[in-house]
């Protein structure tokens, strides 16, 4: 029993850093440039982890039939991938990707071309990938025992802290950012006579960033965004809350602005 819940931590780990590796190296080419991507702080991503060990253990008996691998593996990850995005919007009232824009699509949550993705890549790390990796986590498993499994469950535990600590910090950063961005636009719309033509052009060309930095008594209404907080707003150019009346892009932009000197 210790031996395969040593092994199955570790495989979870191993794959939630391979799926925190594979979207950094995407979506940073996509972006053209560095995106430190993935829910917490280190370098994992659990979702990737989670899906890979569900198809590893709970349809074990199915795949020496690669066609059945496929769909079964196809399944289970879309409604792991639907779930999290679920819980994620009903939880914190954030929604982290957006596959409205790719066909066939459920409710932006996932899409069948994505599926069929993970589908395949499912197959190729049972069939290609596991056995290798296997060979490496029962070394560490000989060697380590349950002390590494239960360091990295030990580091994941404060990780996951310190994320919704900072998740529920960053809401309410965003909440603020918002409302200042709105008012400074509803200022800028009451402008009358001559002044609102250059009022107009000011909100069209977001010279109101620079006001709201440039204006003490805006700015004391704005916090200061830490590291993790920055990081998870950048990371997720999807990103989207309901809490907010402002665009996520306006409040990216005004952060960026508040760091200037």
């Amino acid at each position: 029993m210790e031996q395969i819940f040593t092994i199955v931590v570790l495989l979870f780990f191993c794959y939630s850093f391979i799926g925190w590796l594979w979207e950094t190296v995407y979506c940073s080419i996509k972006a053209k440039h560095f995106m430190y991507r993935g829910f917490l702080l280190g370098p994992i991503t659990p979702i990737y982890g989670f899906g890979v060990v569900g198809v590893l253990y709970l349809i074990e008996p199915y795949q020496k039939n690669i066609v059945l691998l496929f769909f079964l593996a196809l399944v289970l990850v879309t409604a792991l991938e639907y779930l999290t995005s679920f819980l994620l919007e009903k939880i914190f009232h954030l929604t982290l990707w957006d596959y409205k824009e790719v066909p066939l699509n459920i409710n932006g949550r996932v899409a069948v071309p994505v599926s069929i993705f993970w589908g395949l890549a499912c197959v190729f790390i049972v069939r290609v990938l596991n056995p290798y990796l296997m060979q490496v986590v029962f070394g560490w498993q000989q060697r380590f025992g349950m002390f590494l499994p239960m360091l990295l469950l030990m580091l994941t535990s404060f990780d996951l802290g310190f994320t919704l600590a900072n998740l529920a910090s960053l809401r309410q950063a965003m909440t603020k950012m918002s409302v200042t961005i709105q008012d400074k636009k509803e200022q800028l719309r009451t402008d009358i006579g001559d002044l609102k033509v250059a009022a107009e052009g000011r909100l069209q060309n977001r010279q109101w960033l620079s006001e709201i930095k440039e204006q003490p008594e805006w700015r004391r209404q704005l916090p200061k965004l830490n590291f993790q907080e920055r990081r998870f707003l950048n990371s997720f150019p999807n990103m989207k809350s309901k809490e907010l009346k402002s665009p996520l892009t306006e409040i990216r932009q005004l952060s960026k602005e508040l760091r200037k000197k």
